[in-house]
């Protein structure tokens, strides 16, 4: 009888173990599916605030006809350029690609501009 309530002891303990092991493996893989938290977007730039050398935001109008407020990231360039540049495309209409983050406020904070 002893030995009956023994073995049921481990084989509840080694379930334990084995439900532990596949919570552990479930948070690992969900943690690492997060770790890149950027986005992208395509777009026409239609809105530039700023002055003549600084960009404080911009919005993009995606293809869908939805509309993307932006706020540069601190140090943000336009391919190795002036952010500035975003104006000419209003001008042109030339689509540009926006690689962004969401920041602690919920805004879209562009970390990368580049021509589409």
């Amino acid at each position: 009888m002893a030995n009956l309530k023994q073995r049921s002891t481990v084989s509840s303990t080694k379930r334990h173990v084995l439900v532990v092991l596949v919570v552990a493996f479930v948070l690992v893989l969900t943690g690492c599916a997060g770790s890149d938290p950027s986005d992208t977007i395509t777009g026409v730039v239609s809105e530039v605030n700023g002055d003549l050398t600084t960009v404080t935001g911009f919005v993009v109008l995606a293809p869908d006809g939805s509309s993307h407020r932006f706020t540069p990231a601190d140090g943000l360039l336009f391919e190795g350029g002036p952010l500035p540049h975003l104006r000419e495309h209003v001008i042109t209409g030339q689509a540009v690609v926006v690689t962004f983050e969401q920041g602690p406020d919920g805004g879209l904070i562009a970390v990368l501009v580049e021509d589409a």
